[in-house]
């Protein structure tokens, strides 16, 4: 096998044997040797070493490590960015930081490796990033040389067949601009040349690569800090654009595109965002806005494996909100684009429209009951609670008469929601005839043929839209009742009431009783709300940046 490391006659000092405590790596303080190219990540946050202030080059991407559970300090709680890394706390790291499972029993392939690190030598070697010597040990405890980094990272990232498929002419190309260069060793320039050209070293001040030098815990964090975020979406930066007339614009500068994006309303006045495949350039970002819809953003890491980044804006008075992904163009790259639109109509912090959603009867009320015993009330509730979740999650506020088997009179129904002056009212239900055969869907809205509620009407003609076209149900029409409901006839708001369909009929008490055909007809109806209110996001291709 041919030898990857040569051995250093000296050992680093202030090592924690026994304890792993001196583990793992850290991140340069690019003096003497620069370890990697490209912009250095912001500094925006407190130090968790007391070594590693923020003026430290290399202070972001230790707290990064850190938090990632990939690196850690001493017992008296220092990083030692300075000590050199040792050929042991190389394997730690790499294992760590690629989720390799360390086998819970060693069976030794080295001769000198101790219960410190063993396991993760062990671990690494099986994988083939790293070899050991020609007489079976591996000197766990020797430094680390900067080429031998370049080849264990090269090959922990699965770029080894590039680098043998580079030509001699090729590596001799990337090497030369160093004076030194001649001094890697053959067998790593391959490695070095391609680490190099994908931006995890680089030379240092004078022209030097100075391959055998021993790294520090610093440099080669700093190296496998910049060989992670190379496949995440690095949230940069944020533009807010106030010049537009119907809303409030920001732009998340992205260095490449995300993964997953997901949003949804915490609260009233909260807009959630995260983002999958992406991490913070710095750890934290914080913007004070301070526009008549949003008043400032926040981003933090959420969680590190999976890398996911949740960013949260605090609104004022808005109507509704849309999140959407932009590809480069224009001269920009990848961004996260966020518009929150104007609401005219409330006071500041008015939040957007507040939905009143009734779950039919309760309690001792039990509404319908199909022909296998299935109560209407337990049904009626269960829809209602999968709107609200889905009307919360678009943004929207809600108010539910009951969230529970409780039985509010319909009084104290209609009550809430006029005292709370929600915007509309949204009762839900289900039908029962002496009729076995009968079936289908109705909504409900209020007055008669002559006199009725025009925006009850349209409201309830929306969602008996949704539900028709959701369920395939056979359509009984939305219309006014042939009494005075008191849900309908006491609510200030438009109101609607949906008769999702016949708990007397055996095949659609059957499908009632599947939480996935509850959860379409609540889709159904949450859409409906949605599409009455103008809340829908635009199914149009995202409007250009713009000054945002």
């Amino acid at each position: 096998m041919t030898r990857l490391f040569r051995p250093f006659t000296t050992e680093p000092t202030g090592r924690a044997r026994g304890t792993g405590a001196g583990l793992l790596l850290g991140l340069l303080v690019f003096a003497a040797l620069a370890v990697l190219g490209g912009p250095q990540p912001a500094i925006a946050h407190a130090s968790t070493f007391a070594d590693v202030p923020e003026s430290n080059l290399a202070h972001a991407a230790i707290e990064y490590l850190s938090k990632a559970g990939v690196v850690s300090g001493y017992q008296d709680d220092t990083f030692r960015p300075g000590v050199s890394l040792n050929r042991g706390q190389a394997a730690k790291m790499l294992v760590r930081q690629r989720g390799v499972t360390v086998a819970s029993s060693l069976s030794h392939r080295f001769t000198d490796v101790d219960a410190v690190y063993g396991p993760y030598v062990e671990a690494a070697a099986g994988k083939g990033w790293i070899s050991g010597y020609s007489d079976g040990s591996f000197h766990t405890y020797e430094p680390l040389q900067r080429q031998h980094m370049a080849v264990i990272m090269v090959r922990s990232l699965g770029w080894e067949d590039d680098a043998a498929a580079l030509s001699r002419s090729q590596v001799e190309t990337q090497l030369k601009a160093f004076s030194d260069w001649t001094g890697i060793s053959a067998t790593a320039r391959p490695y070095v040349a391609v680490a190099l050209a994908r931006g995890l070293f680089e030379g240092g001040k004078d022209g030097r690569f100075s391959p055998t030098a021993a790294i520090t815990r610093a440099q080669f964090s700093l190296v496998a800090y910049r060989a992670e975020i190379r496949d995440l979406a690095m949230i940069e930066g944020v533009r807010a654009g106030t010049d537009h007339s119907d809303k409030t614009r920001l732009v998340f500068d992205l260095s490449r595109g995300p993964g997953t994006v997901k949003s949804h309303m915490s609260g009233s006045s909260v807009l959630v965002i995260e983002v999958a495949g992406a991490a913070i350039a710095g750890g934290v970002l914080d913007s004070r806005v301070g526009s008549d819809e949003v008043d400032s953003t926040a981003a933090r890491q959420l969680t590190y494996r999976p890398q996911v980044v949740r960013v949260t804006l605090t609104l004022n008075r808005f109507s509704r909100f849309e999140v959407s992904t932009l590809e480069p163009s224009d001269g920009k790259g990848y961004r996260l684009m966020v518009d929150v639109f104007t609401r005219a109509d409330g006071p500041p912090g008015a939040g957007p429209p507040l939905v009143a959603l009734d779950a039919g009867h309760g309690g001792s009320d039990t509404g319908a009951v199909g022909i296998t015993g299935v109560l209407e009330k337990d049904i009626n509730l269960a829809i209602t609670l999968a709107v609200d979740k889905l009307l919360r999650d678009a943004g929207l506020r809600t108010l539910l008469t009951r969230s529970d088997d409780s039985y509010p009179t319909l009084g104290q129904r209609t009550d809430l929601a006029n005292q709370a002056q929600a915007n509309v009212f949204v009762s839900i239900h289900n039908n029962s005839s002496g009729d076995p055969a009968s079936n289908g869907t109705e909504t409900f809205y209020w007055g008669t043929a002559e006199e009725y509620s025009v925006e009850g009407k349209k409201l309830a003609e929306a969602i008996h839209r949704n539900l028709i076209a959701t369920l395939g149900s056979v359509d009984r029409g939305a219309r006014t009742h042939w009494k005075n409901l008191h849900v309908l006839a006491a609510s200030d708001m438009p109101s609607a009431l949906a008769e999702v369909g016949f708990l007397s009929n055996a095949e659609e008490e059957a499908k009632l009783s599947d939480p996935a055909y509850r959860q379409k007809a609540a889709e159904a109806i949450a859409h409906g709300v949605l599409e009455y209110l103008g809340w829908l996001p635009s199914t149009a291709p995202p409007a250009a940046e713009g000054t945002g």
